[in-house]
């Protein structure tokens, strides 16, 4: 059965056994064989990746939930507008402008407007950012 595994399930099964073989006593399952495992989540079912390295499900799944919410998700990148932008008309494109403004608090404003009321966007912005 195991003989035909693909590569990266085999290595990281000889992994496990080079070091069941070499540990003394019952000592826990060093961090980078834990990467090892949870690695091959998103390839194999966990019921098999548990099977074919003698570990636990619950263990397995408990180690991935806890390395997602210590990894930071990304982030949008912010660009900081400086106010010259907002009052110089002669680098607006013509046509609409469409622009999203987001609180700390997680509220949305979605504005479209003509090119040509530009000057209304600094107060827009303002009043949604301080209301």
């Amino acid at each position: 059965m195991s003989s035909c595994l693909p590569d990266d399930l085999t290595r990281t099964r000889v992994m496990f056994e080079q070091w069941r073989a070499t540990r003394t006593g019952r000592g826990k399952i060093p961090e980078p064989l834990w990467q090892a495992a949870i690695a091959l989540q998103d390839r194999y079912p966990v019921g098999q990746i548990c099977r074919e390295l003698h570990l636990c499900d619950t263990d397995l799944r408990a180690r991935s939930r806890a390395l997602q919410a210590a990894s930071p998700s990304p982030s949008p990148t912010f660009v900081a507008l400086p106010p010259e932008a907002f009052a110089s008309p002669a680098v607006i494109p013509p046509g609409e402008i469409r622009l999203v403004w987001e609180r700390a608090d997680g509220t949305r404003l979605h504005v479209c407007l003509p090119a040509s009321e530009w000057a209304q966007a600094e107060s827009l912005c303002l009043a949604f950012l301080h209301s």
